[in-house]
């Protein structure tokens, strides 16, 4: 039986990646880096930490994770706190009709925890969530399956009892990985992940309802 919903972030609630793409895209320029977006693409999903990481090997870059970060900050906190967001559509009518049926409901990101709770507020869905479960909580990011077996403990239900929601073939693998149900969103700007390991696929959550939810978890 179905208890709880377990959300994405980036690609599922907001259409961030293309933004997250640019983000990084820019901050590499500033260095004198040109990467492709499709390899920054790599990277969804992943914890920032862990991309920065892959990437001043691959690239020789001669600063530390930290100042990376330090720099994706910047940019980050001008485009997400200074500018209106929005959520992806049928997002805020999905959230309240999954609470109102008696579901809990949970956040599981690779963002800190500031960066999500700053995100659902603004899209005017943060008093839904029961719990969030966000990168400030993990020590290993999606596929591993750490993030959504804490978010079913932070719920106080069994994986088997969980619907994940993602848009990413990583996220796919760490909600699978953990013993959660899975619905994949095909979003189109999340590149072309691979989603066969999902239970159900659809390409608008608009597709998704409560009845859909109690079905993938039979």
């Amino acid at each position: 039986m179905i208890k709880a919903v377990v959300f994405d972030m980036d690609g599922v609630i907001i259409d961030s990646e293309p933004i997250h793409i640019e983000i990084d895209v820019q901050v590499m320029r500033d260095l004198g880096k040109e990467p492709a977006p499709s390899e920054i693409y790599e990277f969804i999903g992943v914890r920032n930490e862990e991309m920065w990481a892959t990437l001043i090997e691959r690239h020789s870059i001669p600063e530390t994770v930290e100042q990376l970060l330090a720099r994706q900050k910047v940019y980050k906190q001008k485009r997400y706190f200074d500018e209106p967001l929005e959520p992806i559509p049928g997002i805020p009518e999905l959230v309240r009709s999954i609470k109102e049926s008696g579901l809990k409901i949970a956040l599981a990101t690779s963002s800190p925890k500031y960066f999500a709770e700053h995100v659902l507020k603004s899209v005017g869905i943060y008093s839904y969530f029961d719990a969030l479960m966000t990168g400030d909580d993990i020590s290993k990011s999606k596929p591993d399956p750490e993030i959504y077996i804490k978010a079913a403990k932070a719920l106080d239900v069994e994986p088997g009892e969980c619907v994940a929601i993602e848009d990413a073939c990583l996220g796919i693998k760490s909600a699978k990985g953990a013993g959660l149900n899975c619905i994949a969103f095909q979003n189109p700007n999340s590149g072309n992940q691979d989603t066969t390991q999902a239970d159900y696929v659809v390409s608008s959550i608009i597709e998704i309802d409560v009845n859909l939810i109690r079905k993938v978890g039979k």
